[in-house]
């Protein structure tokens, strides 16, 4: 047990140090305040269960996430990224510490909005799954396949258009005229059988320079 709890207090470390030594970047959430209904707030939507896991000690929480699929899918969570001091235009990479616990651990769909028609909101269509109906969204999709840690970068050339019917169909995350850029993050959950179960921990999910 202490060796599991001594794993999970390792990439919090290690990620703090890289992060704030090697990079420029923006944290999104670092999960220490064991809530993730604030800062950002994070809204929950269908199966996906979240609560606070790793080590009781100070500065070493993370996020553990878990829930049983219906036809494939789980459920997900999503924020609203858009303030004022975050620019995301100078950022090249989408890096996040993973636990997993083996070849089943799930897939996570990481979707990103960007506002193309300068009212800083996502329209989307409840009859055609939720899709902006007027501004970009590019997606990247992790299978958790591992046992333990990992520490993940995403190059954000590697996200692609997913909703070419709406938007300008250009990665422009910055603010720009009324533009908000940026402003909306989800999660989707998928699990590695039509109606199997996922489990995961998320930590340190940020936007670095490198």
């Amino acid at each position: 047990m202490r060796s599991w709890l001594l794993s999970l207090c390792l990439p919090v470390l290690f990620a703090s140090l890289v992060f704030g030594a090697g990079s420029v970047g923006i944290m999104i959430d670092n999960f220490e305040d064991g809530n993730p209904g604030r800062d950002p707030e994070w809204w929950v939507f269908d199966n996906l269960k979240l609560k606070s896991s790793g080590s009781p000690a100070k500065d070493a929480l993370a996020l553990d996430c878990s829930g049983r699929a219906s036809d494939w899918y789980v459920g997900g969570m999503g924020a609203y990224l858009a303030k004022d001091e975050y620019d995301f235009s100078s950022f090249n990479s989408l890096e996040l510490s993973v636990f997993g616990f083996g070849p089943k651990s799930g897939t996570l769909k990481i979707e990103l909005y960007e506002d193309d028609n300068g009212n800083w909101q996502i329209e989307q269509d409840p009859k055609k799954n939720y899709s902006p109906v007027f501004d970009d969204r590019f997606s990247y999709e992790l299978k958790i396949n591992w046992k333990g840690w990992k520490e993940v970068r995403i190059p954000l050339s590697d996200f692609t258009d997913t909703n070419p019917r709406a938007g300008d169909n250009v990665w422009n995350p910055q603010k720009l005229g009324k533009s908000g850029g940026l402003i909306q993050m989800q999660l989707y959950v998928l699990a590695a059988s039509r109606n199997g179960s996922v489990h995961f921990i998320l930590d340190n999910l940020r936007f670095s320079s490198r």
